[in-house]
């Protein structure tokens, strides 16, 4: 069975939600006022965002069993809304609907006909792709997002396949964006070069996890050596 399939994958996503679950069990009302990290998002708008994520990837799972055009979002406009109108309510009315969503989605993604994860279905700003892709990145959301919430999960949780697959295609984004900085990143496991962008630049050197957390915005990069010293390059702002 492939690492990749989403049969490997659903193990490893049941186990992270419930991983995230326990944390958010704990968060008071004041709790999930207070600062996200990501800008003016707070703990509220984290999980908000979770649980309609996890039902988009739902209406891409039946927008695939049924052969109808239900896309993941309206527009971008909807997901922004759906966050902001979510995102002030009570902590433990935001955990059970988050809890709810997820759980939902790994029972339709537990379900799905074998036969018909390469579906292609509607993504919000990628257009047509299959549907398998919906596990991954689930997982990829509960993982960073978790980290998001600031109470102490961090890279070196997320999982290794997670953190292998996310190191290269954000390694791949990097090349392909013009304002990305010159720079070759080797993570201490493997020891492959990556170079990024045009011309010389620091050699940046660290866990996979590490690296990753630091590409993501989600560490400040100071588990990472540089060579020559100096300050770290600045790269581009992450978006999953």
């Amino acid at each position: 069975m492939p690492a990749d399939s989403p049969a490997s994958l659903l193990p490893l996503l049941r186990a992270s939600v419930d991983r995230l679950l326990a944390t958010a069990a704990g968060l008071s009302d004041e709790e999930v006022r207070a600062p996200s990290l990501l800008p003016g998002w707070t703990r509220a708008h984290v999980l908000t965002h979770l649980a309609r994520s996890a039902d988009s990837r739902g209406r891409l799972l039946a927008s695939a069993r049924r052969g109808v055009d239900l896309p993941q979002y309206a527009d971008e406009a909807q997901r922004t809304r759906e966050i902001e109108e979510g995102a002030g309510r009570p902590a433990a009315v935001l955990l059970d609907d988050m809890d709810t969503a997820l759980r939902r989605f790994l029972a339709a993604a537990g379900d799905h006909p074998e036969d018909a994860w390469e579906v292609p279905v509607r993504w919000l700003g990628g257009g047509l792709r299959p549907v398998r892709g919906v596990v991954g990145s689930m997982l990829r959301e509960v993982e960073v997002h978790h980290t998001d919430l600031a109470t102490g999960h961090g890279p070196d949780q997320w999982p290794a396949h997670l953190v292998a697959h996310e190191l290269e295609t954000t390694v791949q984004g990097l090349r392909d964006d013009p304002d990305a900085p010159p720079m070759t990143l080797v993570a201490v496991e493997e020891r492959v070069p990556r170079v990024v962008g045009a011309g010389p630049g620091p050699r940046v050197a660290g866990p996979a996890a590490q690296l990753l957390g630091w590409l993501t915005g989600r560490t400040d990069g100071r588990a990472l050596t540089v060579e020559p010293p100096g300050p770290l390059p600045t790269p581009p702002v992450w978006r999953s």
